[in-house]
């Protein structure tokens, strides 16, 4: 199993300035993912796909590789995941290297723990007619208590009117995305330019390594975590 880590860090976040390498406990956002991907061993590499020069030299002191500068078209607010993956996946091919697998990591979701990554990869690996595997969290609300933007609650109402009481046996364990990780068989992603199909695992992961920032609510509380010791730095 040969899997190219890709760590996807653009410059110009609006939300958090500069968040990718704004230090979190002392350290720059995207080394905690850099550092738990270079854990994994040597079966893999760790690239930084940036628009950026001085993310890529903090990337590469690290000891990630950055093997191109992102071009500016790939480094916009509306820039899709996938068109990111596939521009590194073609630069891959085109250079004489070859993977089994691809694995998108973010730098907002510092927390993954490192026997996660290698137990999503493990489970993707053996199940042959699976295609990817997507971190995911138990959502938090229900959609029972969910509806759209509207001057009265009808819709909840309505869901609630459905229920015999409000005790957990009442809701179904629904899950989302966490953002932790997206693994995929290399082919499979070229074929569907994708990490979700039909086939596509989910991989369920706590509520603190699920934890995503992206405002600044979510870094204080990571902020939090790693000063009273709940979270490994990396």
């Amino acid at each position: 199993m040969k899997i190219l880590w890709l760590i996807t860090a653009r410059s110009g976040s609006k939300s958090i300035p500069d968040k990718n390498i704004k230090l979190l406990g002392g350290e720059p956002l995207l080394n905690y993912r850099i550092k738990t991907a270079l854990s994994l061993g040597i079966n893999s590499e760790v690239w930084i796909s940036t628009d950026s020069e001085v993310y890529a030299k903090i990337a590469e002191k690290t000891g990630a590789k950055v093997p191109f500068i992102r071009p500016k078209n790939l480094a916009e607010d509306s820039t899709s995941s996938t068109d990111v993956v596939l521009h590194a996946m073609e630069y891959a091919n085109n250079n004489g290297f070859s993977f089994n697998y691809i694995g998108l990591l973010e730098p907002t979701s510092p927390f993954i723990r490192r026997d996660y990554l290698i137990n999503a990869l493990e489970q993707l690996d053996r199940t042959l007619e699976a295609t990817s595997i997507v971190a995911v969290k138990v959502q938090r609300p229900n959609t029972v208590f969910v509806q759209d933007d509207d001057k009265y609650l009808s819709e909840i109402a309505n869901n609630l009117s459905k229920l015999k009481y409000l005790g957990r046996q009442e809701f179904r364990k629904q899950i989302t995305p966490s953002g932790g990780f997206y693994i995929s068989k290399w082919l499979d992603f070229m074929n569907n330019k994708s990490f979700y199909t039909s086939k596509t695992l989910s991989f369920m992961v706590d509520e603190i390594s699920g934890l995503e920032i992206d405002e600044k609510i979510d870094w204080d509380f990571a902020e939090f975590l790693i000063e009273k010791k709940i979270v490994k730095q990396y």
